[in-house]
């Protein structure tokens, strides 16, 4: 391979690789474009932590029966906003869908649901579920526990899980309100990208086994652990903790293995999906409006010194997807090379790099 640093794909060429993948895996055809559909987007939002980087680990629960690829899902316990959902052990974005189309549907009746899931595994993105609220004008939230790989606030070892939460709210801009954040100072994939990509990480990011700071992200697995976003983000975290696997019934803390590791184990992560319709509230375009003038006023504040603009949540990664659909969605030699050798352990096509257009330096 030419030593470029990376290649551009088209979206449909990493579509058709992932849905092959999964498919080989296990997973029927429209589960398959289900989690590739989490995985595309990821990656088109720039959110490659969570984009295709991920495919290999998941296939390998299914592969290994860790996860199962055909779940029977249901719902445990229901009122007119609530539900208490099981997922039998599936992939965590096959629940999550299932689980956020219910809570929309209820939304529509009982103008909010709160839909607890336990049973399930890691579920990527978390804003792809709380995005899905956006195209019936509801607010939509989506937060997720996780086996420990964050240390608490003042400690020096994994003790919790990095625990994102998502939100989306629709406005009249071109794109919605989208915050989308773990609760570490960076996101336990953005480290091992940059393992895999060879490159050093800024300190202050994680600890390594000895719980001293380093900019090597080879230090974080195994031994190490990824800081907290302040006392703030430990102390959201365990919130995050609580509503998704204490009131869910899932696992909490160390009873939950790494999903990425124990690919022969079940996890029992525990997650929750929010709907709220916005039209008991008020006038649907009237919110839009007022989200819009929110928006534009706090876009018109000076900037500081250096600054290149002020952007809301979700914008940057709305830009992000804009370009990658007009231009490529850009794919690291590294992260080829690890998607290719999982090709060759599963007998399918790899990623054709001749085919996926031009090389960027």
């Amino acid at each position: 391979m030419p030593q470029e640093k990376a290649y551009l794909f088209s979206e449909k060429d990493l579509r058709d690789f992932c849905r092959r993948s999964f498919e080989k895996s296990g997973l029927s055809r429209e589960d398959a474009e289900l989690v590739t559909d989490t995985l595309v987007q990821a990656e088109m939002r720039g959110v490659d932590t969570h984009g295709i980087v991920r495919l290999p680990f998941y296939c390998k629960r299914l592969i290994d029966g860790g996860s199962r690829a055909n779940p029977e899902i249901k719902v445990l316990t229901e009122r007119p906003s609530i539900l208490l959902i099981d997922g039998d052990n599936g992939l965590g974005q096959v629940i999550s869908v299932w689980a956020m189309k219910k809570a929309i549907e209820k939304a529509r009746f009982s103008g909010i649901c709160f839909a607890a899931v336990r049973n399930s595994c890691h579920f990527g993105m978390a804003a792809y579920y709380a995005m899905m609220a956006l195209s019936e004008d509801m607010v939509g939230v989506a937060a997720s526990n996780a086996p420990p790989v964050m240390a608490a606030w003042g400690g020096r070892t994994a003790a919790i899980g990095n625990n994102p939460l998502a939100i989306a709210v629709p406005a009249d801009k071109s794109f919605p309100l989208v915050l989308d954040m773990a609760m570490s100072v960076a996101a336990g994939g953005k480290v091992r990208l940059a393992a895999l990509n060879k490159e050093k990480i800024p300190f202050g990011w994680i600890l390594d086994a000895q719980g001293r700071p380093t900019d090597n992200p080879a230090d974080f697995f195994p031994g190490g652990t990824l800081l907290p976003l302040g006392h703030k983000g430990f102390g959201l975290a365990v919130m995050i903790e609580v509503l998704s696997g204490v009131l869910s019934g899932a696992g909490i803390l160390g009873e939950m293995g790494l999903w990425f590791r124990d690919t022969a184990v079940p996890i029992n992560n525990g997650h929750f999906f929010m709907a709220l319709d916005i039209r008991p509230f008020c006038d649907l375009d009237g919110f839009k409006g007022r989200v819009e003038k929110m928006i534009d006023e706090l876009k018109s504040s000076p900037l500081a010194e250096g600054s290149t603009g002020i952007f809301m949540p979700g914008e940057i990664e709305f830009l992000k997807e804009e370009a990658s659909r007009r231009d490529g969605i850009s794919v690291s030699k590294e992260v080829i090379q690890h998607l290719n050798r999982f090709a060759l352990e599963i007998g399918i096509d790899p990623l054709n790099v001749e085919s996926g257009g031009e090389a960027v330096k």
